[in-house]
């Protein structure tokens, strides 16, 4: 059995920004398919591009900042009572 004692920020944050970007690219184009969040006729005939482009952001910047406040807790929470417990196998 290998115990998880620490995770590094940095690396589950730039995982998480990753997945980010898929959830992103899928919000965002259903969005600018089915909807025009953006306002519409202001921005012309860009509304979908701003809605991919910006849902796109707003999703890899949450999940960078979600998965860098996940790693810290997790780090804190292993301190106090222990990491997860892994059973590997080898291949």
């Amino acid at each position: 059995m290998q115990v998880v004692e620490r995770i590094g920020v940095l690396s589950v944050g730039k995982i998480s920004a990753v997945i980010g970007v898929v959830f992103g690219v899928i919000a965002g184009a259903i969005v600018a398919a089915f909807g025009e969040a953006t306002g519409g006729p202001i921005l012309g005939g860009v509304h979908w591009l701003v809605d991919l482009v910006g849902l796109t952001v707003i999703y890899v910047v949450g999940g960078f900042v979600g998965g860098v406040l996940f790693a810290v807790l997790y780090n804190i929470a292993a301190k106090l009572v222990g990491g997860v417990r892994l059973e590997l196998a080898d291949a």
